[in-house]
């Protein structure tokens, strides 16, 4: 069978779907916490109530409790809405890859808002005055954690449900050979990959035991807890994006997006000089995640089936992908798209 016979793709979505539901439920929980908690304990809250806090967490600035009310409730609709519309816009303009991150932002970002709000009510509780009382650090804490874990969740969410047209090895057969014949308009071949076990535990642990360690430290010097917030996030983030990843090839090469949504290690058709599967492992590029040798970079989770990409300039590529089926068909099709490179820079 000619990869040319097959039928056209379908057209693509160009809507952000789940953007919107998540957006809104978020906001509207968020927004019905930030209301309700001021209810319930409008009468253990000094008069006026702090309206605004310094960088090291103290209350320096106060207003009405219904100035408090206004303003969060604003602030938490304003974003609430904002994301998914400028969202809308990215994916409208054909650039999905910044959907899923622009979900993950915003409605991380309205739960940070609302923890924030809350961590603040709950340190005027039963205080004579709103001036000079903290966050509580423990409310804030769980807060940005439920914040980080929601919009990564969110993003994740949202990448999944947008449209992909996924190539089975059996259809793409023809491509392990392909050759000059081309890649047919649409194709897209998706492998995801995940890091073992024990490894996805201990960056779990380790997330879990920094904001303890942070807080502790920090009871007495809040600039050294704020000081470790930075590397609680970057733990996070790499975790995420490096134990975790979606290989994606097709017309535009091949890329990898870690945690599904963050894309990284893109080569695209014209800096393809052959790509080969094969067996691959941790030790020959120096660990698990994403790893710099003298071989090139690579985005490995473990032992086991992997593509090599060498680049017509720089270093190799590697990427681990699920099966070896998988390995073979991303293989041969991105050698008959530099076969295709090739020929038409000969013409």
């Amino acid at each position: 069978m000619n990869a040319s016979s097959n039928p056209p793709p379908a057209p693509t979505r160009t809507r952000a779907p789940r953007l919107w539901p998540l957006s809104l439920a978020t906001t509207g929980i968020v927004l019905a916490l930030h209301l309700g908690t001021t209810l319930l304990w409008r009468g253990r809250l000094p008069d006026p109530v702090a309206t605004h806090w310094g960088g090291s967490g103290v209350a320096d600035g106060t207003g009405s409790l219904t100035t408090h009310v206004l303003l969060g409730a604003f602030t938490i609709v304003l974003i609430g809405i904002l994301i998914p519309v400028s969202a809308g816009t990215v994916s409208g303009a054909g650039n999905r890859s910044g959907v899923p991150l622009l979900a993950g932002f915003g409605n991380g970002l309205v739960v940070g808002l609302g923890a924030m709000f809350i961590s603040g009510l709950v340190g005027q509780l039963d205080a004579e005055q709103a001036l000079g009382t903290r966050m509580e650090g423990w409310v804030l804490i769980g807060g940005l954690i439920m914040a980080l874990c929601w919009g990564l969740a969110s993003a994740y969410l949202v990448r999944a449900a947008l449209p992909a047209r996924s190539l089975n090895p059996e259809t793409a057969a023809p491509y392990a050979g392909a050759g000059a014949t081309g890649v047919a308009p649409g194709t897209v071949i998706s492998s995801t990959v995940r890091g073992p076990a024990w490894l996805l535990a201990l960056i779990g642990v380790l997330t879990l035991a920094m904001p303890v360690l942070a807080f502790t430290a920090g009871r007495d010097n809040p600039a050294v807890f704020w000081s470790m917030v930075p590397g609680l996030v970057i733990l996070v983030v790499a975790g995420v994006t490096c134990l975790a990843g979606r290989v994606v090839a097709d017309e535009q090469g091949i890329r990898v997006y870690g945690g599904g949504f963050f894309k990284m290690l893109h080569v695209r058709p014209e800096d393809i000089a052959v790509a080969e599967g094969r067996e691959i492992t941790p030790a020959e590029f120096g660990g698990w995640g994403l790893r710099v040798s003298g071989v090139g970079v690579a985005f490995i989770i473990g032992t086991g089936p992997g593509v090599i990409v060498n680049r017509t300039r720089g270093g190799a590529r590697i990427y681990s992908v699920a099966t070896t089926e998988d390995a073979a068909v991303i293989a041969g099709l991105l050698n008959s798209l530099a076969i295709n490179q090739g020929a038409g820079s000969s013409t």
